[in-house]
């Protein structure tokens, strides 16, 4: 089976960004972090080619997927590691999934 490109994309004090990304660290995940608040030409990529203007965003072989639960599930099914390796802490405690929007206005559930 070929390799996936994976491209994650993150934004500075989004909590599900940090859930998505203490997973990684915590189950020695590393793929391409793009952070949309230190690169105009990421956040133009991701509004453009993701179609939603939220993070955190896991482009898989070119293919957005939202929502931080997803993405952990998906990490954890393609690199062999339990999704239950978060850390709860890093995000609301009502959240669902979870994203936040690139406007900053807050994040959606």
């Amino acid at each position: 089976m070929a390799k996936k490109d994976l491209q994650l994309y993150v934004k500075n004090g989004c909590p599900f960004c940090r859930k998505v990304e203490g997973f990684m660290k915590r189950s020695g995940i590393e793929l391409a972090l793009h952070n949309i608040d230190e690169s105009d030409a990421d956040r133009s990529y991701l509004v453009e080619h993701g179609g939603k203007r939220q993070v955190p965003c896991l482009f898989i072989d070119g293919k957005a997927m939202y929502e931080s639960n997803d993405i952990i599930d998906y990490l954890g099914r393609e690199f062999g590691v339990s999704a239950n390796a978060t850390d709860d802490a890093a995000a609301p405690a009502k959240a669902s999934g979870g994203a936040c929007s690139l406007d900053g206005s807050g994040c959606s559930f």
